[in-house]
């Protein structure tokens, strides 16, 4: 199966690889591509970037932390993935027509983990991505009750149940 721009033309179809099982899939539609990497948004993630040649030398690698703001899918001339940082929007990464997607899915409690390895000339780049988390603003959103005292909270509840209501006439 070959992913099709009706405007653009044919691309190579990206295979899709689960370490548990180690079984190998054809990415069906840009709609499964986004639901995979939905995982990802309003999460810290662990990102690496590396290119190396056939023979294992590293040309570079960039490590990083963000939080996921956005992730855009597309497929015009090539499929284009790109991830965005949700504090620094001038930041993002972006995946060139990718050629394989491996999956980590071995060991569900310890994170999701997706890289995409791309090979041209004998050249291989690769992106890795890892769920570190939710983004700890949420969880301090969430934990706001848990900061309070209990005579604060006790003044509080008082205050809110000796409220004189008067009576309409």
């Amino acid at each position: 199966m070959l992913l099709a721009d009706p405007c653009k033309g044919w691309h190579p179809p990206v295979k899709i690889i689960y370490t548990r099982g180690n079984r190998v899939e054809t990415l069906a539609s840009l709609a499964t591509l986004r639901k995979i990497l939905h995982r990802f948004v309003a999460h810290r993630v662990f990102y690496e970037v590396s290119s190396r040649n056939r023979t294992g030398h590293e040309f570079f690698s960039a490590k990083g932390l963000f939080v996921v703001g956005s992730i855009d899918v597309n497929n015009r001339e090539h499929l284009t993935i790109h991830i965005f940082d949700a504090k620094h929007k001038a930041n993002s990464l972006e995946i060139f027509n990718p050629q394989t997607m491996r999956i980590y899915d071995e060991s569900p409690g310890k994170g999701f983990a997706v890289s995409f390895v791309s090979e041209n000339n004998g050249i291989e780049a690769r992106c890795y991505i890892r769920d570190e988390g939710p983004d700890g603003s949420e969880l301090s959103a969430q934990t706001a009750l848990e900061k309070i005292t209990l005579p604060q909270l006790f003044e509080y509840l008082e205050g809110i149940t000796t409220e004189v209501i008067s009576p309409k006439r």
